[in-house]
């Protein structure tokens, strides 16, 4: 009779723990995906904090969900306990010290609860965890704007504002309102590409601040233009505009003559002619120092190659019909000195209708009465026809604006039709002119 080996037994034996411990380790991880289901199922069925804690009784080992449950307890209406939320943000964090958001979280806790020191901590780890992430740099700038640190305040939000554009406007409100050092602000808080610099010129001149934009708009002419980004003199006409408006005349014409350049187009170069685009062979931009003009109901614009007299284009204007009140085509030209001057342009009109036909004038800008001209009704129908109107400058008139109207009728028939070419604007100051005409 044989006796079985001792190794054949061993070799079972072991079989068998080793099979023991592959049930075993596949029932606990099979039991641990079922509480990682359930406990996903209970935080889906609901953002409560009852939900919440069955979640954590079947996935305790879930940083995710102890952070939820600690913002419903942060910030839900009618359950805010802040001690305890901040407890479950801890029991997250050292689980996963990376959830940046969790530890500005736990630092808005400890600063409603006048922990001050430790809610600076906890915003530290938080950068610590993200250092790039715009999010946390604006919470924490906002942090420092609660405790007065504009310095901190600053720094914080410049680097939010670099990543996130949008965020751009609010820190400038922001800083606006807190820092009574206005000037400073272009520097400790504007970042320095276009856009930013753009954004901040356009608040400065809703505001009026002219002397504050003039900086930013030289950073702007320093900043180069993104390759996404169009830069358009438009951007600038509402500061040219308000330059106008307060008489900054030369330095509404060097901003115009600077945006042209960056847009990479003509700049004013030749003066003996003051009006800018007389002949409309450049593209009218509507705006600054050009042309201002746009479709309505009852006229529209357009640029006409075939019916001209100077060059290569003129302006068709078409009346369609309609009782029209108002300037329909407008320029505004720098004058260099006060005095007599004369304009000049061709006119070509058919079939225009209404006893109320347009007419040009010429007045100061922005003071109306700064230049003295009569104004000029044009014929209902005319061949091409040179139309020549002098007028005078006051002392310290430095610009004048040339403009096309047309006044309401108090006719029964008032509705104008018909239609008008221009070309060939010319402004100069009458002894040049008189010159030019000399055989």
């Amino acid at each position: 009779m044989k006796t079985p080996r001792s190794g054949t037994g061993t070799r079972s034996v072991l079989k068998i723990l080793v099979t023991a411990s592959i049930l075993v380790a596949a029932s606990l991880a099979i039991w641990r995906s079922y509480g990682i289901f359930r406990a996903d199922r209970l935080a889906r069925a609901g953002e409560t904090i009852d939900n919440y804690s069955r979640a954590l009784s079947f996935d305790p080992s879930n940083a995710s969900l102890w952070w939820s449950r600690g913002r419903l307890r942060h910030h839900s209406v009618g359950e805010v306990d802040l001690e305890a939320a901040a407890a479950d943000y801890r029991r997250a964090l050292r689980m996963n010290p990376r959830l940046s958001q969790a530890w500005v979280d736990l630092a808005d806790c400890y600063e409603r609860t006048g922990r001050i020191g430790e809610a600076e901590e906890a915003l530290q780890r938080a950068l610590a965890a993200h250092p790039y992430s715009p999010s946390i740099h604006w919470q924490v700038g906002n942090f420092y704007l609660r405790r007065g640190d504009r310095g901190n305040m600053y720094r914080f939000f410049k680097t939010a504002t670099e990543f996130e554009s949008d965020k751009l406007a609010i820190a400038i409100d922001i800083a606006w309102k807190v820092d009574p050092d206005h000037e400073g602000i272009l520097d400790k808080l504007v970042p320095n590409n276009l856009r930013s610099n753009l954004l901040y010129l356009s608040f400065l001149v809703r505001r009026d601040e002219l002397d504050l934009a003039s900086p930013v708009w030289s950073r702007c002419l320093n900043n180069p233009i993104p390759r996404d980004f169009e830069f358009k003199p438009s951007l600038v006409f509402p500061y040219i505009d308000r330059l106008l408006a307060r008489t900054r005349v030369a330095e509404a014409w060097q901003v115009w003559n600077d945006a042209l350049r960056k847009a990479g187009l003509r700049p004013g170069e030749d003066r003996q002619n003051l009006v800018w685009n007389g002949s409309f062979e450049d593209k009218v931009l509507g705006g600054g120092f050009d042309w201002r003009y746009r479709d309505a109901p009852g006229y529209s614009f357009r640029i006409d190659p075939v019916n001209r007299m100077d060059r290569f284009k003129s302006l068709r204007i078409t009346f369609e019909d309609a009782d029209i009140h108002r300037m329909l085509l407008s320029q505004v030209i720098p004058v260099p000195v006060p005095g007599d001057y004369i304009l000049t342009f061709f006119l070509r009109t058919r079939g225009l209708t209404t006893d109320r036909l347009p007419y040009f004038v010429v007045q100061g800008h922005p003071d109306p009465s700064a230049a003295v001209a009569t104004p000029t009704v044009l014929p209902a129908d005319s061949g091409w026809s040179r139309i020549t109107i002098p007028f005078t400058t006051s002392p310290g008139c430095r610009a004048v604006l040339i403009a096309l109207r047309r006044d309401r009728s108090s006719k029964f028939d008032n509705k104008i039709k018909g239609t008008l070419w221009l070309d060939g604007f010319v402004l100069s100051p009458a002894d040049i002119m008189a010159q030019s005409e000399l055989p």
